[in-house]
């Protein structure tokens, strides 16, 4: 089931890429997350991300919530 949901949120961060990027991390409970290509940071890593392009949007989610 986390699969199908990881599955759809990609398809609309991809829909949703035009003049406005979404991108989904997963906060994992030992201080880092996953990006929306797979890529592990820590969370201060995160925080000094550039903005995503075109005044995009980052949501951030815990595991627990990415699996429901």
């Amino acid at each position: 089931m986390r699969r199908e949901l990881e599955r759809r949120l990609r398809r609309l961060e991809l829909a949703s890429s035009g003049p406005r990027k979404v991108e989904l991390w997963i906060d994992q409970a030992d201080g880092t997350l996953i990006g929306p290509n797979g890529e592990h940071i820590t969370e201060e890593a995160f925080l000094c991300l550039d903005p995503p392009e075109n005044s995009g949007v980052r949501f951030v989610m815990s595991a627990t919530d990415a699996g429901l």
